[in-house]
């Protein structure tokens, strides 16, 4: 992971300057973000820009302290809707070089369909058409890139993500020991680390350990017996610090199911039946044990029972879904219909959306979208569950985790971006036998690089 330091420290060097530039100098970084997108998308350097969507989304997701304007990342917030039209506009100039587009694509196409159709009773239309362009271009774009990345740089490019991600997530730890104010919630809570609040952490935890063991298992990268402590280090430091239950829980799960599903696929299926028929208990004995070692005030059981106050909000929806029930009402629909009752649930506990990916599609998409939509997801882990098992276990992860939060029914965000790149391994099933580069090659590309990031070039 060094190797990927030294490869790509030029680039890094001018991430920081951008961020400085965008929390001390705002209106300046509403210049030199779009003129960096273009000059790397002009230079070739799609991998400079799909980690600059990384780094834009995650800061966009960030919720600065009151009275905090050195905290103030309003400008990624702003700029982040240039991405997909970015990612898309650089494609189309360089069609050749993104060729074969990604088959399994097809299967969304009948949920884009309807998600176009759903716009005509939307409350909102001009935000629906940007939501809806933005998750067809995200869902498209960005497993083309990530196919155009894997032929073309191989381990070189799936190192390099990984080493970008832990760093983020390692900034966000030095954040919360070093500056609280920043990293962790109002008074000294929970950990947030670069993100908005804790539970996101939570999600992006998830998707970071389920592409870390992907990776490996897939032979797409090779680390060292140090690195990966320190990757596991980072992972299980943040997601306990955090105390996010859906996150911790789903990484357990994943584990869980790929450890079983590596001995025997059939155990596998035996496990997850086992977990649902029995999830009552299995939640009982949770909350028994917790108490047992006296840590209820960690897993906020008070809570646990109503789900923070998401079961409220799952039974507003759910009446409220009853008024658009086929075909939804767009895109940005559950956002249109919560936020005007938002002092209303407030009021009975809850604060937020919806919190449920299935009932957020639904509201957005109506029943035909949400069947549209997880037939897809469907087709694609069945076909790749013939390929490696491992499947099983990222699907089952996904659908608890998307659950409690709805993060899949939006795209601007640095989960989702997560979850394609994971869905784009299975749905290519890409390994890394043929791109596969020995540690030795990966240090002379870093000191020998043959088109190395140089700011005199961008």
């Amino acid at each position: 992971m060094i190797t990927a330091y030294k490869y790509h420290i030029q680039f890094i060097i001018i991430l920081i300057v951008m961020y400085v530039l965008g929390v001390w100098v705002e209106p300046v970084i509403y210049v030199l973000f779009p003129l960096l997108v273009f000059l790397l998308g002009s230079k070739g350097r799609i991998f400079e820009l799909l980690i600059l969507a990384i780094w834009m989304l995650i800061l966009s997701d960030y919720i600065p302290v009151k009275n905090a304007t050195f905290a103030d990342l309003q400008f990624a917030k702003t700029l982040k809707p240039i991405i997909p039209l970015s990612l898309f506009a650089f494609f189309l100039l360089n069609k050749e070089r993104f060729k074969p587009i990604p088959a399994f694509l097809l299967n969304f196409v009948p949920f884009f369909i309807i998600t176009v159709i759903a716009l005509a009773f939307s409350i909102k239309l001009e935000i629906g058409i940007q939501k809806t362009l933005s998750f067809i271009l995200m869902y498209t774009m960005i497993p083309i890139y990530i196919s155009t990345l894997h032929r073309e740089q191989g381990e070189l490019f799936w190192k390099s993500l990984l080493t970008y991600i832990i760093g983020m997530l390692t900034i966000g730890l030095v954040l919360g020991a070093a500056v609280p104010q920043i990293g962790l919630l109002e008074g000294g809570g929970r950990f947030k680390g670069i993100f908005g609040n804790p539970n996101g952490v939570g999600v992006f935890l998830n998707l970071t350990f389920i592409l870390w063991i992907i990776l490996e298992e897939f032979n797409l990268i090779k680390l060292t017996k140090k690195e990966r402590w320190y990757v596991l280090f980072v992972i299980i430091a943040s997601l306990l610090w955090c105390g996010s239950r859906n996150g911790i829980m789903s990484v357990v799960l994943f584990y869980s199911i790929y450890r079983i599903v590596k001995f025997n696929w059939f155990a596998g299926f035996l496990f997850i039946f086992v977990f649902v028929i029995f999830s009552d208990m299995i939640f009982q004995g949770f909350l028994d044990l917790v108490s047992f070692v006296g840590l209820e005030s960690y897993f906020r059981v008070d809570s646990l029972e109503a789900g923070s106050g998401r079961q409220i909000a799952w039974w507003f929806a759910w009446t409220q879904i009853q008024e658009s029930f086929f075909l939804g009402g767009g895109f940005g629909h559950d956002e249109n219909v919560m936020r005007p009752n938002y002092y209303w649930l407030s009021f009975r506990g809850h604060d937020g959306g919806v919190h449920n990916s299935y009932l957020s599609f639904w509201f957005d998409s109506g029943l035909i979208g949400v069947i549209f939509y997880y037939s897809a997801l469907i087709r694609i882990y069945l076909k790749s569950f013939k390929m490696s098992p491992i499947v099983l276990a990222f699907a089952v992860s996904i659908f608890f985790n998307s659950t409690y939060e709805s993060w899949m029914v939006a795209s601007l965000n640095p989960f989702t971006i997560l979850f394609l790149i994971n869905l784009t391994i299975f749905g290519l099933n890409l390994r890394g036998e043929e791109t596969e580069l020995a540690e030795s090659e990966l240090e002379n590309l870093a000191l020998h690089p043959p088109e190395k990031m140089n700011i005199s070039n961008v």
